[in-house]
């Protein structure tokens, strides 16, 4: 590699650990690229030949997160029996959000269509492989849960939306922090064991549906 390549590279990791640092820090919503450049130690128009706008940075960050918590998650798959590798991998997911609400919040806002069609293509394009990574992964994780029950690819299809309904209600409450929405004792990570289960019981009931009625939803 040139030097002048790994220099760039260099500055580019250099920004983007300014940008999260200061996104964790204030609201990411409200600073600047002039902010995010002086705290990277770079000029505004340096930090423009690396991102052209600060939805760039929010759409890099959210990509890395997101394929480094798919590698988590597949590990902690591998690492589980095959009946509960979708439950763990469920539940492991609730966690790493609860972990960092930023990136929750990030990732939301990124997952806008109309804030997708203002990215670059290449950008576009890194988002549309990450997603196919997602449903490849997550209808592996299904075909393991629902064995030896085999349902065609439409009908996991229909699963794996349910699945993300589900979870994308779960990852709002993170990213706002809404959970004090009731007077009861409160605990999270009880809240996550059982909507985690309650996942787990909707697909496996929905797929018997499905299996003992063939036309099932074919209507």
């Amino acid at each position: 590699m040139r030097f002048q390549d790994l220099t760039f590279q260099q500055r580019e990791r250099s920004i983007l650990d300014a940008a999260s640092r200061l996104f964790h820090e204030q609201p990411w919503d409200r600073l600047t690229i002039a902010e995010v450049a002086a705290h990277a130690g770079i000029g505004k128009g340096t930090l423009y030949k690396h991102f052209p706008s600060k939805e760039a940075l929010y759409a890099r960050l959210v990509v890395e997160f997101s394929q480094k918590n798919l590698d988590s998650l597949i590990q902690q798959a591998a690492n589980a029996p095959r009946a509960q590798r979708l439950r763990t991998v469920i539940r492991r997911a609730f966690d790493v959000l609860l972990a960092d609400q930023v990136m929750a919040q990030l990732w939301m806002h990124c997952d806008r269509p109309d804030f997708r069609q203002r990215l670059t293509a290449e950008m576009q394009q890194q988002f549309v492989e990450l997603d196919e990574l997602y449903q490849q992964v997550f209808i592996g994780l299904l075909k393991d849960f629902l064995h030896p029950l085999v349902l065609d690819e439409e009908r996991l299809i229909s699963l794996l939306w349910a699945l993300e309904a589900s979870f994308l209600g779960v990852m709002a409450r993170i990213a706002t922090g809404s959970f004090a929405f009731c007077e009861a004792p409160f605990r999270v990570e009880n809240y996550f064991d059982q909507i985690a289960d309650f996942i787990i019981a909707g697909l496996q009931g929905q797929a018997l549906q499905f299996s003992s009625n063939p036309n099932f939803d074919k209507a």
